[in-house]
């Protein structure tokens, strides 16, 4: 079984969790009782997870399960067979985990399960260690354990050679530390890190709920804006061009039954613009669409095999799983596989090294999804932002051709047909926030959780913020709102 991240497992196959927990000792909860914290890395995906061990009024234990970057919070597990040495318990979200106190150290060592839906039966393993700590559940700790809610600007520590490094405009400090405060004391709750760069100088890099400056974090689909940049470049190479026809890459499908003649005119640019006419919209019905991708064994072909709902280029529909073709096309034609190809042409020029990426089944191989996926420090996002905002050039040195990102960025479906504020490029959405009086328009990659890039060309300005409100759209809107209220004001006047 492919390893995919736990959200892709539990919301779209409807799974349930089953934690056990093993202990030597006869009064399991008194060693226990705490919060527990540490890594589960599946593959190509780490996540951050945590349990909290307590117990109530009556005294029985209670136990709520944490997945930071999968947006599961205080998920209640139902015990099933409390006793001393031994528990067995389900809940909602997850997979199985086994794990063993070591009395003295201070840690729990187990093995995490992937599952297909019953508790016996074991898929793919991976070990996982938790020790006992809870900087992943509140913003920022300070030495000694207790959660800050203020906060002061101070410019981003030197020590890394590929930045340089600057401070905020005086007149915008005070905004940004309000915004910041508003993370610390829970207002804007899971908000990850938030990074402004200027030039190439470093301006703001914040990290909370127990990240690192360097640590990757899914940026959702802003992977989708990631690969629009491999397709320029591969574009400039000969590789690819928007004008070719999807199916001309893959001529079997026309020979099928229920083979539709208007496929045929599908282009690899229709795929970019949303506007295919293949029955999938993300932002209407994912779980008919990018979720049923996840269901299926094979999700090339069941990219390739849904049904037309409207006529290619008419009609914008935003659909992730009809971009998976393309991942494809590009490993075809480049001789090696998405990350490869990024890693070379992309990522070693901008000397970004944190980028990981997920896999999928298709037909008995693997294919790598385009439109999620993508895993990066949020300082190396802002770097994407940079070259975006020079036009393609880093350092001096072209890395996208100056054409493909005015063709990608400039407006292919107005926001009237997207049903949203934003107008839409090739996989960039497009906008324009008011300051004051002033219109300042916004370039964006946007992915699910409160996950953002903006590219601010007027202002010399890119903002990358991240978070993991998954499961709470309205909470995912704090990320627009900080940038929107906080940080683009304390730029606007400083140019």
């Amino acid at each position: 079984m492919v390893k995919v991240p736990c959200r892709f497992l539990s919301n779209t196959f409807g799974l349930l969790l089953a934690l056990s927990l093993f202990f030597p000792s006869i009064t399991l909860a008194n060693g226990l009782e705490g919060t527990w914290q540490g890594i589960l890395d599946v593959g190509l995906v780490k996540f951050r997870v945590a349990l909290v061990i307590k117990k109530d009024r009556r005294g029985n234990l209670k136990v709520l399960f944490n997945n930071i970057d999968d947006g599961l919070y205080n998920v209640p597990v139902t015990i099933l067979s409390p006793k001393p040495e031994f528990f067995k318990a389900r809940f909602k979200f997850g997979q199985a985990l086994i794990l063993e106190l070591y009395p003295g150290n201070h840690h729990l060592v187990g093995t995490y399960y992937q599952t297909t839906g019953n508790f016996e039966e074991d898929g793919d393993t991976s070990p996982i260690t938790l020790i006992q700590g809870h900087s992943y559940l509140v913003p920022r700790l300070d030495a000694g354990g207790q959660a800050v809610t203020g906060y002061q600007y101070r410019p981003p520590r030197e020590g890394y050679p590929d930045w340089k490094y600057g401070g905020l405009p005086a007149g915008g400090v005070s905004l940004v530390e309000t915004g910041i405060c508003k993370i610390l004391d829970g207002t804007f709750p899971h908000i990850h890190g938030i990074v402004a760069a200027r030039g190439n100088q470093l301006l703001l890099d914040e990290t909370f709920y127990g990240y690192g400056a360097l640590d990757p974090h899914p940026v959702q689909s802003i992977t989708k804006s990631v690969f629009s940049l491999l397709f320029g470049i591969a574009q400039d190479k000969g590789l690819v061009q928007t004008r070719e026809k999807l199916y001309d890459f893959f001529p079997a499908y026309r020979t099928r039954k229920f083979w539709d003649p208007r496929k045929g005119q599908v282009t690899l640019g229709h795929l970019l613009s949303m506007t295919s006419g293949f029955d999938c919209s993300d932002l209407d019905d994912a779980q008919a669409c990018s979720w049923g991708m996840v269901h299926s064994g094979d999700w090339l072909h069941f990219a390739l095999s849904k049904p037309l709902a409207q006529e290619p280029g008419a009609h914008f529909a935003y659909c992730g799983a009809c971009l998976l073709p393309l991942s494809v096309i590009l490993e075809k034609a480049g001789g090696m596989a998405v990350p490869e190809f990024a890693q070379k042409v992309l990522f070693d020029p901008l000397q970004i090294h944190s980028a990981h990426w997920v896999k999928a089944p298709s037909g008995g191989t693997t294919v790598v999804p385009i439109s999620f996926g993508l895993s990066m420090a949020p300082r190396d996002l802002a770097k994407i932002g940079l070259l975006v905002l020079d036009k393609g050039k880093w350092d001096g040195k072209r890395i996208v051709p100056e054409d493909w990102i005015k063709e990608s960025t400039s407006v292919k479906v107005p926001r009237d047909q997207t049903n949203h504020k934003y107008d839409y490029g090739y996989l960039w959405w497009e906008t324009e926030f008011m300051v004051g009086s002033r219109n300042v328009k916004t370039v964006m990659g946007w992915g699910v959780g409160g996950n953002y890039l903006f590219i601010v060309p007027d202002l010399n300005l890119v903002c990358v913020v991240t978070g993991g409100n998954y499961n709470d759209s309205q909470a995912g809107k704090c990320s627009l709102e900080l940038f929107q209220n906080y940080i683009l004001p304390a730029f606007c006047g400083n140019p």
